[in-house]
């Protein structure tokens, strides 16, 4: 790649990061996004696409076109304008995003939406970017999956196109046999599903992807599912274990406990437990909470006595689980506060908000 003028946009963005003293891990917590995202930018293999044009913009100060990004060129000296909203158009993400502040009981469609996590965010895209498996343990709605969906948003724009990345949830009912998680597998994976015999079906897909230098990615939600099923033997866990290391196969599995609890203490021979690093999510500590409220209350105009409330509802002994964080803001904005708020108000506030939340955690 031709090494860039001080005119073109990655040395603007550069300089402009290096004036405020900035490192590219500061820049990417701020902006919502990674290192490698900022890096990609500035050594000119992408550009930011319009969302994050703007938080650039307002950040630093300065236009889009001060900062050398000028909208609606698809290329701009061999760059490739790149998205942040894999799943729609630029444009339809935009809309969709100016239009909800809060996530409740939702998938991720926004990269951005992600808050916190940093170090986890990291880990796991470093890991699956050099074709290491991950295991996320966390309680329920702790935001596992969030997680997964983060990194499925941000594969293609960090990684590239050569990652095949396929989601499956363990419990459902095509997944109680072998043949059946083959199946889903190839199929989430973009592979045929014809004739498919179990793991070998699965062996021969893997193999058609290596041999056009693509990388599979396989994440497996509810691995608990996979508990005490007949066909969940030790083989079968000592074949995931050989293809992960035969065809770069990165398996990243989602459970509430960690994987020798779920499979059993006599799978340990198997040496399917050390192929991964462990990512234990709990939820957010104060300063990860603040950075939520602060950001949230700003969007949503809330007040003092709203601010006060979100803090206060959306703890949970100390902590601020995200789920619980996104109902509060959520029930917040509906509500609002009326012009003279009472005891009765609050009342009804709290009860409205528990009900919600312990139908879907507990």
């Amino acid at each position: 790649m031709r090494k860039p003028d001080d005119a073109s946009p990655n040395a603007l963005l550069r300089r402009a990061r290096e004036s405020q003293g900035w490192t590219q891990e500061e820049l990417a917590e701020k902006l919502g996004t990674t290192s490698v995202t900022i890096s990609r930018w500035e050594s000119g293999v992408t550009i930011p696409g319009r969302y994050f044009q703007k938080k650039l913009s307002n950040l630093y100060g300065m236009t889009i076109a001060e900062l050398g990004l000028i909208p609606g060129e698809r290329r701009q000296k061999g760059q490739i304008l790149s998205t942040p909203f894999p799943m729609g158009t630029e444009q339809e993400g935009s809309r969709q995003h100016e239009q909800a502040l809060f996530f409740f009981n939702e998938p991720l469609l926004f990269a951005q939406e992600c808050f916190a996590r940093k170090r986890e965010r990291e880990t796991l895209l470093n890991r699956t970017h050099r074709l290491a498996s991950t295991s996320i343990v966390g309680p329920r709605r702790v935001g596992k999956t969030w997680l997964v969906d983060y990194l499925r948003l941000t594969a293609a724009h960090e990684f590239g196109s050569r990652f095949h990345i396929g989601y499956l949830d363990a419990t459902m009912p095509s997944c109680q046999t072998e043949v059946g998680f083959a199946t889903e597998a190839l199929e989430v994976l973009g592979l045929p599903t014809d004739n498919v015999t179990g793991l070998l079906s699965l062996e021969r897909g893997l193999k058609t992807l290596r041999s056009s230098r693509k990388s599979p990615v396989l994440c497996i939600d509810e691995f608990e599912g996979m508990r005490n099923r007949q066909d969940f033997t030790l083989d079968f866990f000592r074949g995931l274990r050989a293809m992960a290391h035969a065809f770069g196969l990165v398996l990243i599995v989602l459970s509430r406990q960690p994987i020798s609890a779920v499979i059993g203490k006599d799978m340990e021979t198997s040496g399917f437990f050390n192929i991964f690093e462990q990512i234990i999510l709990e939820p957010f500590q104060r300063s990860e909470a603040e950075t939520f409220i602060l950001a949230k209350s700003r969007l949503a105009g809330f007040g003092t006595q709203e601010v006060e409330a979100f803090w206060h509802y959306a703890e949970q002994d100390g902590r601020w689980p995200p789920l619980r964080l996104q109902l509060v803001g959520k029930l917040l904005l509906e509500e609002r506060l009326p012009a003279r708020e009472t005891a009765h108000f609050w009342q009804h506030f709290e009860q409205r908000l528990e009900s919600i939340y312990r139908e879907v955690v507990y």
